[in-house]
């Protein structure tokens, strides 16, 4: 073995690159932490390996790698404007004459110098007696130092109550904890109650808000304190240092409410990107009407389902059943509420199967066993978010003349509410924004929608989706929409051959910006999933060195990962059900080699045999007639049989197979049991077999 640029190289692979190796396929799998790759002739394969590489996660969490530095480098950030608003402050109290230098804050305690009062007993103190100039400086500058736990908007109030095991549930607890101790026993100011509740230590630890304090309730004890000392007379209470200090009462302006917004408005925008197809359009709001209904007819158009055999997509009385069911209910939709309702309808029959479903191929061992159809067929959180408010708020009629317009081909209205609350975060901001739009009772809706927020993106924009979405509500794939508008199609288009500018895939990165940090290239639709985007860059390392040793391929094979972009906890879940499979393999293996005396290695034949005999509970697939166990491995009784033709489907698959007498498969051939067994005439046979699948739960 020889190694090359991070592949694996067989000797034959070191070939000459003039030796004429006729028409070339590569062949690609690509996963998360590995490329592997073959190239091959036309009758042998000519080189293959592996390109391993580290996944671009953390192996405990699953979170992005340069999460850590991100969270470092706001860190710092906050840092510094705390100082500088600090810096200001203390530069404020100099020029109204209460301390004489503006670093005071900053020195150190001197050895032997009389330890003076806590801030917090003269925060106390601030509500009985006159303060002098220093003790008061001191008081000011330890409210604006530690000013309490503020939320951006009431939308982010609101997310924290479903969010009772994250951190900012637990700062919402935290939050009404104090209050309700304020509020029980009757405390003039929060410095009162800490000092009452909390004597040894004022503090939170980490992880722990049990002593959380809002901003709004410090920032009623800094005012309640200005109108105390002015009461006692102290001479720097005076209105323009109250103003610099809590601004004009918007919660905004002065020293104390300073904060840099959100990213939001044009400043969001700039960040945003643009349309894969109409370059000069922003990309629109995943939580948009459009965007949502792009989603849901791609999962329907796509949707494969096996009838009898035959393996088709959803026809159309079968699809109007389906379209409005997303929309008429509270929840997600999963497999088996679309199969109740389209086996209610009389469509379809109770044995149809999904494709893409990883259906249990043995036989159930416990009440543990997922049904693979309770999995979500589509989400519209935005859709049900949106719903639920307004409903929640009384706004039910004006809910459904927005929600009927938007399900009659006029989502304007919709799309236009997502956009703001997807672009804009700050309250003030969003309130302006939804009062230039035309909606119902517009008062209350405002003050409904200010509970809500939205932060995902399409990669395409609005534009585009109009114009896409009507041919998707036809029927057609995603794919054949773009193909029928002709500014769009040559996306989809396969490339023709000598056509292309680059001998190589060219990088995903165009330059990089003045802080050093790459740049996407805006011509190619590229994903921004670090795991994602790492795996094909890999990939894409891969084609280049084949390309360069042995040529432009002929044609490209990929498998793609399904768990490229899944989270790491469903990855988690996977990797779980699939030890599940193992040890109960395990099992049953242990099981078999008991039941018939087996000493050593059980031969996986044999074993299959054993499983399907289970699993089929004794019977011969097609006749139903019972097996014999004790002559399973007898030559000629029984055999392994594909249920739909190999040769017909290439399914090779344990769901396609079946244990059945060996006259009875020599009976079938090359036919499916819809065809042997007579189900075009809805034979006797047929329907004793229909009974015996539909009754057997493994």
């Amino acid at each position: 073995m020889n190694y090359y640029n991070g592949f694996i190289i067989t000797e034959n692979a070191m070939t000459s690159k003039q030796e004429n190796l006729g028409a070339l396929t590569f062949g690609l799998d690509i996963g998360i932490a590995s490329v592997g790759w073959a190239v091959l002739g036309e009758n042998r394969i000519i080189d293959l390996g592996v390109r391993c590489f580290d996944k671009a996660e953390t192996a405990k969490e699953g979170e992005s790698l340069n999460l850590a530095r991100r969270m470092a480098r706001l860190l710092r950030r906050r840092l510094r404007h705390r100082a500088w608003r600090l810096t200001k402050l203390a530069r404020l109290l100099k020029r109204e004459g209460l301390i004489a230098d503006a670093n005071l804050f900053k020195n150190k305690i001197e050895k032997n110098t009389p330890v003076p009062k806590s801030s917090w007993q003269l925060r106390v103190d601030g509500l009985d007696r006159q303060l002098k100039a220093e003790e008061w400086a001191r008081v000011i500058y330890h409210l604006c130092k530690h000013r309490g736990f503020h939320w951006i908007s009431r939308a982010e109030e609101k997310a924290a109550e479903s969010d009772s095991k994250g951190e900012s549930g637990k700062v919402k607890q935290g939050l009404a904890g104090t209050k309700k101790l304020m509020q029980e026993k009757n405390y003039r100011s929060a410095a009162e109650m800490v000092l009452a509740e909390f004597p040894e230590a004022q503090r939170n630890k980490q992880g722990d808000y049990s002593k959380a304090l809002s901003r709004i309730l410090l920032g009623d004890e800094l005012k309640k304190l200005f109108e105390h000392q002015r009461k006692f007379g102290n001479p720097f209470v005076s209105a323009k240092l109250e103003a610099a200090l809590l601004g004009n009462g918007d919660k905004k302006s002065g020293l104390f409410w300073a904060q840099n917004p959100a990213l939001a408005g044009n400043d969001l925008l700039k960040m945003l990107g643009h349309c894969t197809f109409e370059k000069t359009e922003y990309r629109a709001p995943k939580a948009s009407f459009t965007a949502e209904r792009h989603v849901w007819l791609t999962r329907l158009n796509n949707l494969r389902i096996v009838v009898d055999g035959t393996t088709r997509s959803l026809n159309e009385a079968e699809r109007r059943v389906a379209l409005p069911m997303p929309y008429q209910q509270a929840g997600d939709l999963t497999y088996k509420q679309l199969r109740t309702a389209l086996t209610k309808a009389g469509y379809l029959p109770e044995s149809f199967r999904y494709t893409g479903l990883s259906y249990a191929s043995g036989q159930k061992t416990d009440e543990k066993t997922k049904d693979p159809e309770t999995a979500v067929l589509v989400k519209l959180p935005a859709w049900h978010t949106l719903r639920k408010t307004l409903k929640d708020a009384g706004l039910e009629d004006e809910w459904q003349k927005i929600s009927t317009h938007a399900l009659d081909g006029r989502p304007q209205l919709f799309d236009q509410i997502a956009w703001v609350l997807s672009v804009y975060k700050d309250d003030t901001e969003v309130e302006n924004e939804l009062r230039k739009l035309s909606l119902p009772n517009a008062e209350r809706m405002v003050n409904a929608l200010l509970d809500i927020r939205f932060d995902k993106f399409s990669n395409l924009s609005l534009k585009a989706l109009r114009q896409i979405v009507p041919f998707m509500e036809q029927g057609q794939r995603y794919d054949e929409a773009v193909a029928n508008i002709p500014d769009y199609g040559h996306h989809s288009q396969l490339h023709k051959i000598g056509a292309g500018e680059h001998k190589y895939l060219p990088p995903f990165y165009k330059e990089r910006d003045k802080t050093g940090r790459m740049v996407f290239n805006d011509d190619m639709d590229i994903p921004r999933n670090p795991v994602v985007l790492r795996a094909l860059n890999q990939a894409r390392k891969v084609v280049n060195a084949l390309i360069k040793k042995y040529g432009s391929p002929h044609e490209v094979h990929i498998e793609m990962a399904r768990d490229l972009s899944r989270p790491l906890d469903e990855r988690r879940d996977i990797e779980k059900l699939q030890k599940e499979y193992r040890d109960r393999n395990e099992k049953d293996k242990a099981q078999f080699a008991q039941d018939f005396n087996i000493v050593g290695v059980v031969k996986g034949k044999e074993f299959e045999k054993y499983q399907l005999y289970r699993e089929q509970q004794g019977k011969c697939a097609y006749s139903i007639e019972p097996m014999d166990i004790h002559r399973l491995f007898e030559l000629g009784y029984v055999e392994i049989d594909h249920t739909l033709p190999y040769s017909r489907s290439f399914d090779d698959s344990k769901n396609n197979r079946v244990l059945v007498l060996a006259k009875e498969n020599r009976d079938k051939g090359n036919r499916t049991p819809f065809e042997y067994l007579g189900g075009i005439d809805n034979s006797e046979r047929w329907i004793k077999f229909v009974r015996n699948v539909e009754s057997n739960k493994a």
